[in-house]
């Protein structure tokens, strides 16, 4: 039995959701991953075919900010397409109307791999023990190794609380015309990330509807309650 039929989950295609998103009309998107799974590759080509190219928000927009932000900005906006692969323990709290949550599947040998390629670039950040972080906030699978398998055993248990959530399969891009093969990829791409500059958007038209006390309000509990004491609202 293999990984994917152990996992309780159906896995689509991202022509499956693009279907899925037309029909039914959906007026924002937020795609959950993990580190190294693909994520800046799907995420800006799914918000192309979405229909999103300038109202796409990146894991880096939210980079290095607490919870609050992210809520704050979910609850103020529309129309928007967000990627993030924080805020684990929090997603179930970003529920909206007429919004489309999704998950991006990677076989965790595959995730486990691009760790190693990162530490022989010098470039690995500590995301195992990042998600390492999160076991304790889920003690029935806390045991659970490695740590990628872990994170798709979290969505397992979070996609039931949300309506319209699905799981969409990294192998399904493989059909996409911006795929690249790993061979390929590994002549032309020296960079850990790959962003084709067809899907490199200029970002200056998206505006933050955060005042000022806000701003100040988001500042003070970053510093309060800083991912050193908990992983829970990072």
């Amino acid at each position: 039995m293999n990984i994917k039929e152990k996992l309780k989950l159906n896995f689509h295609t991202w022509e499956e959701i693009k279907k899925i998103f037309f029909d039914k009309k959906f007026e924002n998107v937020i795609l959950f991953s993990q580190p190294r799974s693909g994520s800046t590759f799907v995420s800006n080509v799914l918000s192309k075919e979405l229909e999103y190219s300038n109202k796409f928000f990146p894991e880096e927009f939210f980079i290095n900010q607490h919870f609050i932000y992210l809520k704050t900005f979910v609850k103020k906006h529309n129309n928007f397409f967000i990627n993030t692969n924080e805020f684990w323990f929090r997603r179930i709290d970003l529920k909206k109307k007429n919004t489309l949550y999704l998950y991006l599947y990677r076989d965790h040998n595959e995730i486990m791999a691009s760790y190693q390629k990162a530490k022989k670039l010098n470039f690995y950040l500590g995301w195992e023990e990042m998600i390492n972080n999160y076991r304790k906030f889920y003690p029935d699978i806390e045991h659970i190794a490695p740590a990628p398998l872990f994170g798709h055993k979290v969505w397992e248990g979070q996609i039931k609380k949300f309506d319209n959530a699905y799981t969409i399969s990294y192998d399904s891009f493989k059909t996409h015309e911006q795929f690249l093969c790993p061979d390929i990829r590994g002549k032309t791409v020296k960079k850990l990330k790959y962003i084709n500059p067809d899907y490199k958007t200029q970002r200056k038209i998206k505006k933050i509807n955060f005042n000022i006390i806000e701003k100040i309000y988001f500042f003070i509990r970053r510093k309060l309650d800083s991912r050193k004491r908990s992983r829970k609202n990072y």
